[in-house]
């Protein structure tokens, strides 16, 4: 019943917002339990792990999801299969430099680590090869639109990971080790589906050509700047904050991060379906197209994404006792800040994906590096000054404005376009969206 119920959803927007709802859904239950069961201290580092291991993966995502998805999308089959099994080559050649390069780290180091992080370190390698057939395949099924396919990986992965972490806590066996072995053994099942599913079409490899490795490399390469300096800028919070202030005080910037996991859902779903949308506008020089697009999917995030802020500004506090407990209310202002910041994440994240798509990544990266560099030195002044997570925040709101007046100055050098066309085509798009619902109601209550 619930994958036919399922296909009653068939529009990819719908698809792609359930896929991240059910991942986001997941994500808050296991952080909900792991914020009770560890010590702030152990909570902290082990945030800090997952944003070690989030950084290369994003390294690796970078390099190759938009790449695949630009050269994959609308081409005939022969032309798909080298441009996938080209991608295949590539990720399985950076998986192995992060592997040496994991290797050189811990036999140099190794001493200067505790044993929390030495032992999270022997395991950073086996979680990127665990992750890869699942992430490839979510890369490949986004290029073709089978957003359907994405949310039964993705349900696969969050609710093994939940179940684990269910049983390790009623078994009196909550340790930070077991926990990274429970991660691990969620990523490796949703790996071994997508394969058995024949989603990851690794057997594509052989079929491979120099020239759509080199294509995928270059691309790829100007990609990975955007997007690892976009991910570096949570990642330098949480390491000054650990390294100035202390480990516990990471646990707590961590509540409104995940706060915006909300906003994240539908930004994330949007965003999966522009990226294909775009890609083919560019491919047929349709510029109208891509920046009515633009303005469409900007728009109409940014209206949708008004009442869940609201919602989640009225009931903060008590939002924060149920995801956390109440010794963590002290992030409540830090929350309101980064939910007042929150307006400006679709114009962001849009300006970003468009300048890929449209072959100026490295405007893209010159953002981000701007936001990052506001980022880095404003945490180190700010919590030299006041040690007060509230500075934190206000720097992330800082380099958000300065990277979003950045990214529209040089996007509206390359098409024609303005903040009232974001405005109205968002609200035409609002409308329609709306306009549709009762009637995919209706559908569901008839299968019911």
């Amino acid at each position: 019943m619930g994958f036919r119920l399922l296909s009653v959803f068939r529009n990819n927007h719908i698809q792609s917002l359930l896929g991240n709802v059910i991942s986001a859904f997941f994500n808050v239950l296991s952080f909900a339990i792991l914020v009770r069961i560890l010590p702030e201290s152990a909570f902290g580092e082990w945030v800090m792990f997952i944003a070690t291991y989030n950084v290369l993966d994003q390294i690796r995502t970078a390099l190759l999801q938009s790449g695949l998805i630009k050269f994959y999308a609308g081409t005939d089959e022969a032309t798909a299969r080298s441009v996938c099994g080209a991608a295949w080559y590539v990720a399985l050649a950076l998986t192995i430099i992060f592997l040496l390069l994991n290797a050189g780290v811990l036999a140099i180091g190794w001493h200067y680590f505790n044993a929390t992080w030495q032992f999270f370190l022997l395991h950073l390698g086996l979680l990127l090869v665990l992750s890869l057939p699942f992430n490839f395949a979510s890369w490949l099924l986004q290029a073709r639109h089978q957003f359907d396919k994405i949310v039964h990986i993705r349900l696969l992965q969050n609710s093994s990971f939940l179940l684990l972490l269910v049983i390790l806590h009623y078994t009196g066996n909550a340790r930070i080790t077991l926990i990274l072995y429970a991660y691990a053994f969620a990523l490796g099942i949703a790996s071994l589906y997508c394969m058995l599913q024949r989603w990851t079409s690794i057997h594509s490899l052989w079929f491979r050509k120099k020239e759509q490795v080199k294509a995928l490399f270059v691309y790829g390469r100007l990609i990975v700047g955007s997007m690892v300096t976009s991910g570096f800028i949570p990642y330098s919070d949480n390491f000054f904050i650990r390294t100035m202030i202390n480990p516990a005080a990471v646990a707590i910037y961590s509540i409104p991060q995940k706060f915006m996991e909300v906003i994240e859902i539908i930004l994330r779903s949007f965003v999966a379906t522009a990226q294909p949308t775009l890609s083919a506008a560019v491919n047929r020089n349709d510029w109208r197209e891509v920046s009515k697009a633009f303005c469409r999917y900007t728009g109409a995030v940014t209206f949708l994404i008004l009442p869940f802020i609201i919602g989640l500004i009225i009931f903060v506090q008590p939002l924060i006792i149920i995801l956390a407990k109440k010794n963590y209310l002290g992030a409540t202002p830090i929350v309101l800040i980064f939910l007042f910041s929150a307006i400006l994440y679709p114009i962001d994240r849009f300006i970003g994906v468009t300048l890929d798509m449209i072959n100026k990544p490295q405007l893209n990266f010159y953002k981000n590096l701007l936001k990052v560099s506001i980022n880095v030195v404003g945490d180190l002044v700010f919590i030299w000054l006041f040690m007060d997570l509230r500075a934190v925040a206000a720097v992330s709101f800082l380099n958000l404005l300065a990277g979003v007046a950045f990214g529209y100055y040089f996007l509206k050098k390359q098409l024609q376009l303005s903040v009232k066309d974001i405005l109205k085509e968002g609200w035409a798009s609002c409308s329609l969206l709306l306009e549709k619902l009762p009637a995919k109601l209706q559908l569901v209550k008839k299968i019911n």
